[in-house]
């Protein structure tokens, strides 16, 4: 059985309203970048969880995970490898 979605909106998109620049245009840096998707993707996993959506929690999972090795590895060797 199909549902139909109702009443969501994107979020905004900088300089289309609201004031704090989400989502970023660019990132200063690799590590900026794989920690906003670290957030983004723990954030998606709760709403995916709490929805009963199971295997896109478990991948949410999987991405927060790898964003956050990446993280650890970024940190250690001081930036993204060529």
């Amino acid at each position: 059985m199909r549902h139909i979605v109702r009443n969501l909106t994107p979020p905004d998109r900088a300089g289309q309203g609201g004031g704090d620049n989400y989502p970023p245009q660019h990132y200063a840096s690799a590590l900026d970048a794989a920690s906003f998707i670290e957030g983004m993707a723990a954030e998606m996993r709760i709403m995916a969880r709490d929805a009963q959506l199971n295997a896109l929690s478990y991948f949410l999972e999987m991405v927060r995970i790898e964003a956050s090795a990446e993280i650890a590895r970024l940190a250690k060797t001081g930036g993204p490898s060529g």
